[in-house]
């Protein structure tokens, strides 16, 4: 332990109570609580579940608005005060919130980037993350992967990461109670040593083996005060010899029986202390009446481009150092590529295709004439009907062929020789193209194969963070450094899987090719490296919508279920199915579909294309109208993410946290 001494913060809660309104009613979290813990105490809050210790500890934070009463913080109200005292304040959640891809160092570095002032020195942040990493014993694990420790080193590298700010408060939410006995009692006695210190330090537990390592003990039940004091004490106020029997006995009595008892034991004593002492019992009122406010610094958070910085580095380092997050990464797009390939084996590309026109009047002349006789040969059963006239020939003819006989006879033919002289369909040979059917079917594949990857990689970026993105944000974290940052690591992720993707496919088909087999038609496509650009920026804008849903959901879970409803609509607004060819479907498409931009952007229809392969419509083919309409989806999802981010935080905290 460091023998830096921290000058702690004072709780002081006078008549603190918290409503919350529910159907139409309100329901009461916490009651009429009142307490006051010293600077340097070490308490540890006890009680059955839903007796109003996470709501307390989250009052003490400024995030859970207080109906009635005061709550101060080293002098300072919290409801008022609360961003301005987020540096004097440390927060150990329950779940571990360093990225476990980082070795410990790597991960308390970032984190001072974001949780000192923008003005501290290197010196000074690195001595930060050496004192931080002593307080907490892993110096010598420092250059340990986080993923690689145990549950109770895992949890000191979270407490040091609160630790690098020099909280004078430090609040410790259950964050021992997924550790065993002996982990469990290592991070107690740390705590202990931290609040030996000088800094204040309040630990949510359910453990009850070490609590005696604690100054005091706050017993909370039925959203009251039911004990703060000596553990010693607290067994002979509640009649008990275990102190786990306390919480029966809570639990035994009705709702506000032992709340009275206690306040009548305050009373009783203050009575007692009056009688015995009356200027220190006056000095004690006054006392409490006006606590002094604690010097607090007004921290200056880094700006948004030092924070950028930071995100985007730790994003890709983290990305890095991930040995299986990165081998998937790297097989995905190659798994993909062998599935075009594969799919695509047998397909010629380069077999001919007649282009029909429709017939002038000679044609159409000479074609009423010939269906005139054929329609005569083949309207009779048998040939002796007819005599030695044209139509008695052709039927002559036409009989030895029975299937062409079988077609001529067909309603179909009837109504194909019709449409044709009604210029309603073109039947006369023009010319002969390349198909574009294989080439068109492999190019919708391959934007199809890259939105998907965009989604999959986009969707569980920001839920998977949730604990870190929420603890750093009372730190100073601002939104848009975390969403740009996180959005341009997504991109070179995918730029490199984009490449390996397309490098494997255009491989492939140049081995086919050298083998005597077909590859796509050039053609009717823009070439692998505007093709690949174009999937590229539609992968990135799916990833960025995916950015949208990973900030709306609370799981990774319902993350995975939203998947699928976003690749649906996008592969039937995308033109690779179903032609888009205009009015509100187009208009639709325009908007929201990346896959719509990126195939469009890949696709060369050019001329002389049958109109049935024309899934575009008539469009403008230049290249910047693609490239700027996914560029704008991208900013606009961006822009949604941090709204999203923003408007949850305020309707958790109802307003927006201030950053310096």
């Amino acid at each position: 332990m460091d023998d830096a001494k921290t000058a702690g913060l004072s709780v002081v809660a006078e008549a603190v109570t918290v409503t919350i309104p529910v159907s139409g009613t309100s329901k009461t979290l916490l009651h009429d609580v009142s307490l006051r813990i010293e600077p340097g105490e070490f308490v540890c809050i006890l009680g059955p579940s839903g007796a109003g210790k996470s709501t307390l500890v989250r009052a003490i934070l400024g995030e859970r608005a207080i109906t009635a009463g005061h709550l101060l913080v080293g002098g300072h109200d919290v409801a008022d005060k609360a961003d301005s005292l987020r540096g004097a304040i440390g927060y150990v959640p329950q779940k571990d919130i360093n990225p476990t891809a980082l070795p410990v160092e790597r991960a308390l570095h970032f984190a001072s980037q974001v949780r000192l002032p923008a003005e501290t020195a290197d010196e000074e942040r690195l001595a930060s993350i050496d004192r931080a990493l002593d307080n907490v014993g892993l110096k010598a694990v420092k250059k340990t992967t986080i993923g690689r420790l145990s549950g109770g080193e895992a949890k000191r590298a979270s407490l040091a990461t609160e630790l690098l700010s020099d909280p004078g408060l430090l609040v410790v939410d259950e964050a021992t109670s997924s550790l065993d006995p002996a982990t469990e009692a290592r991070i107690m006695g740390l705590l202990a040593d931290q609040a030996k210190a000088g800094t204040t330090v309040i630990a949510v537990t359910h453990h009850l083996d070490n609590v005696d390592k604690a100054d005091k003990i706050l017993i909370l039940g039925h959203g009251e005060v039911v004990w703060f004091g000596s553990r010693v004490e607290a067994l002979g106020h509640f009649e008990v010899h275990r102190l786990a029997d306390v919480y029966l006995v809570i639990e035994d009595e009705p709702a506000g029986y032992w709340g009275d008892r206690w306040r009548e034991r305050v009373a009783e004593d203050r009575q007692m202390s009056a009688a015995e002492n009356p200027e220190n019992a006056k000095a004690r009122a006054a006392e409490d009446k006006q606590e002094s406010a604690a010097a607090i610094a007004d921290l200056s958070m880094p700006g948004f481009s030092r924070q950028f910085r930071t995100f985007l580095t730790r994003e890709l380092e983290t990305t890095v150092r991930d040995p299986l997050g990165l081998s998937m990464a790297l097989l995905l797009p190659l798994a993909l590529a062998a599935v075009v390939l594969f799919g695509f084996a047998s397909t010629r590309f380069e077999k001919p295709l007649m282009v029909t026109r429709l017939l002038d009047s000679d044609e159409k002349e000479v074609l009423a004439d010939v269906w005139g006789d054929v329609r005569e040969a083949i309207s009779t059963e048998t040939v002796s009907e007819l005599d030695a006239s044209i139509p008695g020939q052709i039927r002559v003819f036409l009989d030895s062929y029975p299937k062409i006989l079988a077609h001529l006879r067909e309603p179909s033919t009837e109504r194909l020789i019709t449409d044709a002289l009604a210029d309603t369909i073109p039947l006369a040979p023009d010319r002969e193209i390349t198909d574009p059917a294989g080439t068109f079917k492999w190019l919708s594949l391959m934007s199809i194969c890259m939105v998907i990857l965009g989604f999959v990689t986009g969707f569980r970026e920001i839920v998977k963070e949730r604990p870190m993105l929420d603890l750093e944000r009372r730190h100073g974290l601002r939104f848009a450094a975390y969403v740009v940052a996180k959005a341009l690591a997504l991109a070179i992720v995918l730029a490199v899987q984009v490449a390996i993707f397309t490098a494997m496919v255009e491989v492939g088909f140049m081995i086919r090719d050298s083998l005597g087999g077909h590859r796509p038609a050039a053609m009717y496509y823009r070439g692998p490296w505007l093709s690949g650009t174009f999937n590229w920026l539609g992968a990135v804008a799916c990833a960025a919508i995916g950015l949208i849903v990973s900030a709306c959901v609370r799981t990774t879970d319902k993350g995975i279920l939203a998947v699928p409803l976003l690749v649906m609509p996008q592969i039937l607004l995308g033109a690779t199915i179903l032609p888009i060819t205009g009015g509100i479907l187009q208009v639709i498409a325009m908007l929201f579909s990346p896959l719509y931009w990126s195939h469009r952007g890949s696709r060369s229809e050019g001329g002389g294309v049958p109109e049935y392969w024309q899934n575009l419509g008539d469009y403008d083919p230049s290249l910047w109208i693609a490239f700027a309409a996914l560029v704008a989806q991208i900013v606009v999802a961006i822009a949604i993410t941090i709204l999203i981010l923003r408007w949850q935080e305020r309707a958790v905290l109802g307003r927006n946290r201030p950053v310096k």
